[in-house]
């Protein structure tokens, strides 16, 4: 089963409680931009690897040029980081997101092999509304 637009009521941004104060500042950043700043970090090094350079099709940009949110905030990076659980805390962000330009869906995490990549009125189509399987990457950043 597909997923429709108006099954998407959030999106979720996963984020050290540390950064909550840059977050307010600063807004949601992709991965490069928040390298400018101060900040603590849940991603795993074996998986940022893998995402580094990862190019999204049909732009020039780097999938670390984008921020991650996700469909689901019950996804295989927190089950990872359940030992973290007393300094993660996750954002509910407002599902008009979907709304913003450069706006880019994938059907399963993006670190993993072979993901597509497409707009959200396309990428809706292929997420699986029963696993929810996805993330959102949204262009530089957003507040």
């Amino acid at each position: 089963m597909i997923l429709n637009r108006s099954d998407v009521k959030e999106l979720y941004y996963i984020s050290p409680i540390a950064n909550m104060s840059s977050v307010l500042e600063h807004g949601i950043l992709s991965h490069n931009l928040s390298l400018k700043l101060p900040h603590d970090s849940v991603a795993m090094e074996e998986i940022q690897d893998r995402r580094r350079n990862k190019r999204i099709p049909g732009t020039k940009k780097r999938l670390h040029d984008y921020a991650n949110l996700y469909f689901d905030a019950h996804n295989p990076m927190l089950c990872k980081r359940q030992n973290m659980n007393n300094v993660i805390c996750i954002l509910r962000i407002n599902n008009t997101v979907l709304d913003l330009p450069n706006v880019i869906v994938t059907d399963r995490n993006a670190a993993c092999d072979f993901p597509r990549f497409c707009s959200v009125s396309d990428g809706l189509k292929i997420i699986n509304k029963d696993t929810f399987c996805a993330i959102l990457d949204t262009s530089s950043k957003f507040n």
